[in-house]
């Protein structure tokens, strides 16, 4: 009997000893992983940032209470984990652990948290766990970041920035992350940034900012941001523009306000006298910085204007003048349904007394599976001027294949001059496509060039500058075609020519096997439509070919129009130089 109770007490000690060795090998959790870090949040539509990661080698300093507690551990990532000689175990299994992590370690009383007057950055992740599970970090910024952006005029005459915020970080505690300031100034100063940007970081705080900028004649400009509320890991986008750079449109909040606005409709307590100025009858607006539009946030721009078939629509052309100043407008998304009686584009028309001039579209993609049957990507319908406008590596996705799409404008009564078609791509099949104009309607083009479009899934004949050309004129331009590309059905110049139209000084490369011009009337006053080969000769001549015209024929037949000059480009035989 007795030997059967030690037994049985040997066994259960056997099983206790057991149940406590396996339970001091889950102490402690049994891994900690996780390094993405989440970006800045914008708190302007003009900034965006792309997801990062920690990377292998790295090292935080780990703080736990609660079940789990911890002090200053430091763990380093191996790639896959983090991992360190003094990773805790357990305390009490039962209570849960609240986490902090820091990224680059951060240790009680640090006494350093700025780098020549500059905050450094700090990543922080918060999690709380549970006994048992594996610990998953994501980090975030502590610190607020914000973003100058200076006008290209005033930046030119830059020479130094000085920051001065009107408190500064003076501790963090490990176990909350409140960051802790104090009212005393640290000076950032920064030289002069060629892409007019100036970017640090912030406490998440409520302060002010002084703002001192050196000019290189010795002119010091002073200002100062405010008392605002700044948000941990949130970026700020703040302007600085002089009295006299005031006027126009800025950033892309701006543009997208004045879409709104041009069409009569409000936007917050914006007005359009802020974009332009009035000279007489005439309004003009300005576009003051190269702009770069996020998905999001080419939604929210509106075509302008709505002209289309109706009477009544007349008053919807764009009668003033749209100044790009030589700046661009990149990644605008062509996506919006639009009334099928109205002519498409970022201008839906323009009236004889409507001027697009000095812009440039990057990029652009229209991308519909409905739409109206007359589409652009600049104007929809123009009786006045485009003048000096680019299209460059725009993309037509998706359009009807009973819908017609021509590049720059869809009908062309007015005059398009200095304008430049590059690498423009259609992906879908659509019986025609051109790269200026469909319809040259008693129109002017003078002084162009189409170069390297893919044009080629066009089903049925057509022509790459323009389709139809009736009493008009079309004169010293120049077409490309794209090396290796097929341009079967495409004639390089125009489809058909109707009524008292005039073609002069025109050349179009090789590369192309149909005529020209498809279908010449009669009365067509055409000469000098001539071929240019691959010979470097040719090539060479072009440009001064072009300029020719210009100093002789257009200033005798055009006196009131400005026509920008060529030279031979990099890869292309001839490009417009900018006034």
């Amino acid at each position: 009997m007795n030997l059967k109770i030690q037994l049985i007490l040997l066994l259960l000690l056997c099983t206790l000893s057991c149940c406590k060795e396996s339970s001091e090998k889950i102490s402690f959790p049994w891994f900690i992983e996780g390094t993405a870090i989440i970006p800045f949040s914008a708190s302007s539509r003009t900034y965006t940032t792309e997801q990062e990661n920690i990377l292998a080698g790295s090292s935080l300093t780990l703080y736990s209470q609660g079940g789990l507690q911890a002090e200053a551990v430091e763990l380093s990532y191996n790639g896959t984990r983090w991992e360190g000689s003094g990773l805790p175990k357990w305390e009490n299994t039962s209570q849960k652990a609240t986490l902090t992590a820091f990224c680059p370690p951060f240790n009680r009383n640090q006494s350093v948290f700025y780098q020549d007057g500059q905050l450094c950055d700090q990543l922080i992740a918060q999690e709380e766990c549970t006994y048992g599970e594996s610990i998953h970090l994501s980090f975030r910024h502590l610190f607020a970041q914000i973003r100058f952006t200076v006008s290209s005029r005033l930046n030119q005459q830059l020479s130094q920035m000085e920051f001065i915020p009107s408190v500064s970080v003076t501790d963090i505690n490990p176990e909350t992350g409140e960051v802790i300031c104090q009212p005393t100034a640290t000076t950032l100063c920064m030289e002069k940034s060629k892409d007019r940007e100036y970017t640090f970081l912030l406490p998440p705080a409520t302060l002010s900012i002084q703002i001192r900028i050196h000019t290189a004649d010795g002119t010091v400009y002073e200002s100062t941001l405010e008392d605002y509320p700044f948000q941990s890991g949130h970026t700020y986008i703040c302007p600085i523009k002089r009295v006299s750079d005031d006027l126009g449109i800025s950033s892309v909040e701006d543009f997208i306000a004045f879409t709104h606005l041009i069409n009569g409709e409000t936007y917050g307590q914006r007005t359009l006298e802020e974009f332009g100025e009035k000279t007489g009858e005439t309004m003009t607006y300005y576009l003051n910085e190269d702009l770069n539009f996020s998905p999001e946030e080419a939604a929210l721009v509106q075509m302008i204007g709505e002209y289309g078939t109706a009477a009544s629509s007349e008053k919807r052309l764009f009668k003033d003048t749209f100044d790009g100043q030589g700046h661009s407008l990149t990644n605008l998304r062509f996506e919006q349904s639009v009334n099928p009686n109205y002519y498409a584009g970022l201008f839906s028309g323009l009236s004889a007394t409507g001027v697009v001039k000095n812009l440039t579209l990057n990029q652009a993609i229209y991308n519909k599976n409905s739409d109206t049957k007359k589409a652009a990507f600049l104007v929809g319908f123009n009786q006045g001027e485009i003048n000096h406008c680019t299209l460059r590596d725009c993309t037509i996705e998706c359009i009807p294949s009973k819908s017609s799409f021509a590049c720059l404008t869809a009908w062309n009564e007015g005059t398009i001059v200095n304008c430049h078609v590059d690498r423009v791509e259609l992906k879908s099949e659509l019986p025609q496509g051109n790269a200026l104009t469909r319809y040259n309607q008693g129109g002017t083009i003078l002084n162009c060039a189409a170069t390297d479009c893919l044009l080629n899934k066009v089903t049925t004949e057509s022509g790459l500058l323009c389709n139809i050309c009736e009493d008009g004129t079309i004169q010293n331009c120049y077409i490309k075609a794209k090396t290796g590309a097929s341009y079967s059905h495409l004639h390089p110049i125009c489809l058909t020519t109707r009524g008292n139209t005039l073609l002069r000084c025109c050349y179009y490369s090789s590369g192309f096997t149909r005529d020209p011009i498809g279908s010449p009337n009669e009365a067509l006053q055409s000469d000098s439509i001539i071929r240019y080969g691959s010979i470097t000769e040719e090539k060479e001549l072009l440009p001064k070919i072009l300029n020719q015209w210009i100093l002789d024929s257009g200033k005798r037949l055009f006196p009131h129009l400005t026509f920008c000059l060529w030279k031979k480009g990099e890869t292309l035989p001839a490009v417009l130089v900018s006034p």
